[in-house]
């Protein structure tokens, strides 16, 4: 005779990836021409996660996917 709300359990995972600009140097010498030496700046990946997990009994479960839209949660760069 009890009744048990509906648990659930919503998840993404998306990969982020940043690249941050190159590094230059000049380099001059007294005996030869000035050159520049250019090194490659990093690339970073990231794969933000986002879980929710509850039950129906807090709230209504089709307003939360509603106001996220058909993509579901996602994952931000940071």
């Amino acid at each position: 005779g009890v009744t048990c709300p509906e648990p659930f359990a919503l998840t993404s995972s998306e990969t982020c990836v940043i690249k941050y600009p190159d590094t230059i140097v000049d380099i001059v010498e007294p005996d030869s021409p000035p050159y520049s030496v250019i090194y490659p700046g990093p690339t970073l990946t990231t794969f933000p996660q986002q879980t929710i997990v509850g039950s129906t009994a807090l709230f209504d479960v089709r307003n939360l996917l509603g106001s996220r839209g058909s993509q579901g949660f996602r994952g931000v760069c940071g």
